[in-house]
């Protein structure tokens, strides 16, 4: 039983490894955004910091954080 648990979680990492990452030879889309320091992270104090940010990005693919120290 332990050793059926131990090859699945060893399975279940391989997949997750070789599935993290760029393959060899791929060039990124003309509407993928670059990473050579085009993007920031952005400290929001108050919700219209955040309605003015979502509002200024249109069209484009959005992440938000919510961060607690709790």
């Amino acid at each position: 039983m332990r050793l059926s648990i131990c090859f699945a979680l060893m399975s279940v990492l391989v997949v997750v490894i070789t599935g993290c990452g760029p393959m060899v030879g791929s060039t990124p889309r003309p509407n993928q955004a670059s990473t050579g320091g085009a993007m920031s992270l952005t400290d929001l104090h108050d919700i219209s910091d955040l309605q003015a940010r979502f509002s200024q990005d249109a069209g484009k693919p959005r992440l938000l954080l919510l961060v607690s120290p709790t």
